[in-house]
């Protein structure tokens, strides 16, 4: 929706928000480098109307603007690829001069990602716009997370871009070496990197930590002589197996054990989480069901949902109804079907769940 700057009804009311407030702030950055285009071709048709020389052209003035640009960041420097990294930036605005421009990348998740001064991915947008661009002084970056309430922005100097480079040149001839030779020595797992690599499951350093609590946790099923480079031999790939039936079990354990103290009062809540209920609901009647959920799909579309959950049901419901009235929609469905007696709630149940932090950077 941001790219194309049209509505999709399969997004929920507050995903459309998300995706407005995303274009209502690239174009109010868009306002203020047009105001400024417009103060220097003003500035320039005084001065050449005072010196009585050449006047500006308006159209040397315009402010440049590119959707999901393709930025390397160098020509190719390994047999296997075209460049060191590459990737494509949700907006980019360039002034009227070429020398400053602004970059944009939204993210629509829930977990917060590094702050724009030190986030590699907009390092490398950025590498790659002063490359592609060379007349820039100056890139401001964005990293917009609407549904965090979250923005982060940096400004990059051309000065900045040699200590730039070698840092990401760095950490991509790092992730290489390890994929050639196995050898992941410089790996540091952490959290919410590891969730994001595609490495997590071969990783050692991450193996190496759950070995070490699934010994402590269950020392009989967790042989102390396991290593990491064992459990990835195919031979012994068993012992990796149990290891995760381990980890699971301890996983639920902690989880639930956590849970039932701060319910109970014994513990306080741990920062970053809250308590949530909820109750699961259940088919009393499905002929009720059916009823009042064709007041909103299609017979058709009823029949693609039978083999589903709720969620498909109401995902067509909430497609359906108009933009400002989705959530209300669903729920007044909901509401229907348990005023009609076509489903119940089971017993409530209260559980932790985890909330992003909200950074701020001005």
């Amino acid at each position: 929706m941001v790219e194309t700057g049209e509505d999709d009804t399969r997004l929920s009311d507050d995903d459309a928000v998300a995706a407005a407030e995303c274009l209502d702030f690239v174009e109010q950055r868009m306002r203020g480098l047009l105001s400024e285009a417009q103060e220097a071709f003003d500035a320039d048709a005084d001065e050449a109307k005072r010196t009585e020389t050449v006047p500006p052209i308006q159209e040397d003035y315009q402010v440049l603007e590119l959707k999901e640009v393709y930025l390397p960041v160098d020509d190719k420097q390994f047999e296997d690829c075209e460049a060191t990294t590459a990737g494509y930036v949700d907006r980019v605005l360039l002034n009227h001069d070429r020398t400053y421009a602004e970059m944009f990348d939204w993210k629509f998740g829930m977990w917060p990602v590094e702050d724009a001064e030190d986030n590699l991915q907009g390092i490398s947008y950025t590498l790659g716009l002063f490359r592609k661009f060379p007349t820039l002084r100056k890139i401001r970056f964005f990293f917009k997370q609407p549904l965090l309430g979250v923005t982060s922005d940096h400004t990059f100097s051309v000065e900045d871009v040699p200590a730039l480079y070698l840092r990401v040149q760095t950490v991509v001839a790092r992730a290489r070496e390890a994929k050639r030779a196995g050898d992941f020595s410089m790996a540091n797992p952490a959290v919410p990197v590891c969730q994001f690599c595609s490495r997590l499951g071969t990783c050692p350093k991450v193996a190496a930590l759950a070995i070490k609590v699934g010994q402590k946790f269950h020392p009989i099923d967790v042989p102390a002589e396991i290593t990491p480079s064992l459990i990835q031999d195919p031979a012994q790939t068993a012992l990796g197996l149990r290891l995760c039936n381990v980890l699971k079990v301890w996983c639920d354990a902690f989880k639930r054990q956590v849970t039932d103290r701060v319910l109970r009062g014994d513990c306080p809540l741990p920062p970053g989480q809250r308590i949530q209920e909820m109750s699961k609901r259940e088919i009393v009647d499905q002929a009720k069901m059916k009823t009042i959920a064709l007041r909103y799909i299609t017979e058709a579309e009823w029949q693609q949902t039978l083999d589903t959950s709720f969620g498909a049901v109401e995902d067509l419901i909430s497609e359906h109804a108009p933009r400002g009235q989705k959530e209300a929609t669903v729920k007044e469905f909901q509401q229907a079907l348990l005023d009609s007696g076509a489903v119940r709630m089971g017993d409530k149940f209260s559980f932790l769940r985890a909330v992003a932090e909200k950074k701020q950077k001005q």
